[in-house]
């Protein structure tokens, strides 16, 4: 173990390169720095127009449609009422169940009260 330690401890580039100055670190601290920073103080506090108008645009359409869906969802006819025969109807009798749905399809359902599945699962 000591011998890897030493062997990359000669091979260190760094133990022969001299450090930089003082005045190399300030400088390079100041270029990063600048390029950092805003040029004036204001400069963070005003709005980017070209980015922020077509967000609020696209927020805007957003929200009228889903009020246009919302209002145009209340104006439609309900659901028809399920109809629940009674308990004393025949047992024998099927009942059928019809939606309508906005578009326009028909769905019927009919239940038989007699239907006994035939196979375990």
């Amino acid at each position: 173990m000591t011998d890897i330690r030493n062997r990359l401890r000669e091979a260190d580039p760094l133990l022969t390169d001299p450090a930089l100055s003082r005045d190399d670190i300030a400088r390079i601290r100041r270029t990063v720095l600048d390029a950092v920073q805003p040029a004036d103080a204001d400069a963070g506090l005003h709005w980017n127009w070209k980015k922020t108008l077509p967000i609020a645009a696209a927020v805007a359409l957003i929200a009228g449609v889903g009020a246009d869906t919302a209002r145009r969802a209340s104006r439609q006819a309900p659901l028809p009422a399920v109809v629940v025969p009674s308990p004393a109807a025949a047992a024998d009798t099927r009942t059928q169940l019809h939606f309508s749905t906005p578009g326009g399809t028909r769905i019927i359902w009919t239940i038989d009260p007699a239907f006994q599945l035939t196979e375990k699962r």
